[in-house]
């Protein structure tokens, strides 16, 4: 009888504990996992959306360049003298183009704009994504070195596990508080027209 080993309780709640703090931090684990989901899911439409914005404000400014093209023929053709009739019907469509034209820039302002806002969420989504991805792998890490201790009853490895826990979860904290940058005049270009 003296082979046989009998699980003394103390050890069984040193197990208990153990287990609920591997518990709470896959739990954890889980949720870092869904934000960093979550932050590439809203990267990739922020990607879209920019690039979509940044198409459209090229399509506009290509518009424009096309009428500055046809004002500059209108402004030679005018010049030739043409007859009062045909002067009238010109200088209309030259007055009809400039219009346009000023809507044109008006309008890519405000998309241009909102390419760049779309632009700048989708580089701090991806921020986001890159640290929830850390923060997720320590919190990996932390269940490993938690569980080592059920293996070995070592508790030097559960106090290792807490602390990259820890840093698992403070990381995971400074990606969730992340905030935009403002991007200076000198970053905010846009896509040149030609």
């Amino acid at each position: 009888m003296a082979d046989i080993e009998i699980p003394s309780p103390q050890g069984r709640k040193d197990e208990t504990q153990v287990g609920i703090i591997i518990a709470v931090i896959a739990v954890l684990m889980a949720l870092v996992g869904s934000l960093g989901n979550n932050a590439a899911d809203d990267m990739i439409v922020g990607e879209v959306k920019s690039s979509n914005g940044f198409a459209w404000y090229q399509a506009k400014r290509q518009r424009e360049y096309i009428n500055d093209l046809e004002l500059r023929r209108l402004a030679i053709e005018l010049a030739d003298n043409p007859s009062p009739t045909r002067r009238a019907a010109l200088e209309s469509f030259v007055t009809d183009l400039k219009s346009k034209n000023q809507e044109y820039r008006t309008e890519n302002d405000a998309i241009r704009e909102g390419a760049q806002r779309e632009a700048a969420a989708a580089e701090l989504s991806g921020k986001r994504n890159d640290a929830f991805g850390t923060a997720e792998i320590l919190l990996q890490v932390a269940v490993v070195f938690c569980s080592l201790t059920l293996l070995t009853n070592r508790r030097m490895f559960l106090h290792g596990g807490i602390l990259v826990a820890l840093a698992g979860i403070l990381l995971a904290g400074r990606a969730y508080r992340l905030q935009p940058t403002t991007p200076s005049p000198q970053t905010q270009s846009a896509p040149s027209t030609r």
